[in-house]
């Protein structure tokens, strides 16, 4: 079965009703835990299900046919941002990878692995929205006026 337009949304949005449950319950569960460990690691959980939310509704958005283009502006900006984010996690990559070639502690290392692992996902995440998003999706003021003169009707036209 493939999932398609309004079917696919529909799909998404309960989705994202789902993940925002599983924050709410991961919420409550911890009120009032003084256990850190296990309030926590709870919390981390309910963090990324928010953070799925979130991408289910980038993808809903996406799906409805959200603006794609980015202004020059836009882009510099967020080219700029999204370029600092991928050095930052490249170094939290780096200072984890050390970091697990010195603890001993399996309980310990399981989670820096975690994180690790999280780490890596973002740091490919951004790069390939900084590729495929940002730099493909930026509608320059030259491209803007290539199309226009591309498609105007008087193209090529004498004195056009």
């Amino acid at each position: 079965m493939v999932l398609e337009g309004q079917e696919l949304i529909s799909f998404l949005k309960k989705q994202i009703d789902l993940e925002n449950m599983i924050v709410e319950e991961g919420k409550k569960s911890v009120k009032g835990v003084e256990n850190v460990l296990v309030r926590e690691l709870i919390r981390g959980i309910a963090l990324d299900s928010m953070k799925h939310a979130n991408m289910l509704e980038a993808m809903v958005a996406l799906i409805s046919g959200a603006k794609v283009f980015l202004t020059e502006k836009e882009s510099e900006r967020i080219g700029g941002q999204i370029k600092r984010h991928i050095e930052l996690e490249k170094q939290a990559i780096e200072t984890y990878s050390t970091l697990l070639e010195h603890i001993k502690d399996e309980r310990t290392r399981l989670l820096v692995d975690y994180i690790l692992k999280d780490e890596r996902r973002h740091h490919e995440l951004l790069r390939k929205i900084d590729k495929i998003i940002v730099e493909a999706e930026t509608l320059r003021e030259e491209d803007l006026w290539e199309m226009v003169w591309k498609y105007s009707v008087f193209h090529g036209a004498p004195g056009g």
